[in-house]
């Protein structure tokens, strides 16, 4: 009896889907360490401060779901970020009001994305190289268009939605689950998420249901923009100034959080709602980091360990399953 018991209990661990729950209990193992590690970490303003940081990164995941679900990958989304921030305030220096200048920022961002989404799609160019080449634009067009000089302006409304909070909530956090909370709906719940998942998960195979392929990838290219440009005005919000500088690595924190969310790198698996455990991780790592006084360079050093062994548990699992 005790042995049948034995074999029953090892059924049942080895049923459970670790490359779906693993990341989030070693999420909660690393918070309880850092908790006995610094007593700080654990305190409301250091964990309102931890979320706060990782809105901007949490809004740009939030689009990059998208497009890795897809089979793509977008490194540009850095410098999109600062391009729109770049065109919002200098919007407002021209006198234009808060909600035209945020709209444009948006445009921006999306108009960005759908040609990155026309370059994969029309031209057949890898995901990785079109991106890489908007950064370049993005960068250049950004030093043409503000001379190389930062562009301040301050702008109480602006300040609020960077700095602001509702409810007791950052604002940028509010804006950042309601991102992840939309993306959850689209990609669970309609038949546009189901087209996404197919495209990413078997292309041709979605030719042949008469899916149009290349509709899908413009569009997650050109909501992976737009939330870049989101991204952009809440950064921009919280300094009062856009500089050619901005979002510079924001990219690969994003495509990290994704994938140790669990978002599969071959496309056609993935979870929205996990991504935020991603996020939140990649932002208890700096924060425990910095509480802790290590090197910020040993950051990266943890970070790129911590983005392989995401990589290869999904390579490794996908190896196993043919």
């Amino acid at each position: 009896m005790v042995l049948e018991r034995s074999k029953s209990f090892g059924g049942k661990i080895k049923k459970i889907n670790w490359k779906q729950y693993g990341v989030i209990l070693g999420f909660f193992v690393l918070c309880f360490a850092i908790s006995l590690a610094t007593p700080k970490f654990l305190t409301v303003s250091n964990l309102l401060n931890l979320l706060r940081q990782s809105s901007i990164i949490g809004i740009i995941a939030a689009g990059m779901t998208f497009v890795i679900i897809s089979g793509n990958f977008d490194i540009s989304v850095g410098a999109i970020a600062a391009l729109s921030g770049a065109f919002l305030m200098t919007s407002l220096t021209n006198g234009h009001s808060l909600i035209l200048s945020i709209i444009i920022a948006l445009v921006v961002g999306s108009i960005a994305g759908a040609v990155n989404g026309f370059l994969v799609s029309k031209i057949n160019i890898p995901s990785l190289i079109a991106t890489m080449g908007m950064v370049t634009i993005c960068r250049g067009v950004l030093l043409v268009y503000t001379g190389g000089y930062p562009v301040s302006y301050l702008n109480e409304q602006l300040t609020k939605i960077g700095n602001g909070y509702l409810l007791g909530i950052p604002i940028p956090v509010i804006i950042f689950f309601s991102a992840i909370i939309i993306g959850h709906i689209i990609l669970s719940k309609t038949k546009f998420g189901r087209h996404i998942y197919a495209v990413g998960g078997n292309q041709e195979a979605s030719l042949l249901s008469g899916i149009n392929v290349d509709f899908y990838k413009i569009i997650v290219f050109v909501i992976n923009g737009l939330m870049a440009g989101l991204a952009g005005i809440v950064l921009t919000a919280r300094l009062s100034t856009a500089t050619a500088v901005a979002g510079e690595g924001y990219d690969l924190d994003a495509i990290a959080a994704v994938v140790i969310g669990g978002t599969s790198v071959t496309g056609g698996e993935g979870n929205i709602l996990r991504t935020i455990i991603g996020v939140l991780l990649m932002s208890v790592i700096s924060n425990s980091f910095n509480l802790l006084g290590v090197n910020i360079h040993f950051q990266y050093i943890f970070k790129g360990l911590i983005i392989l062994v995401a990589v290869g548990f999904d390579s490794y699992s996908k190896k196993r399953e043919k």
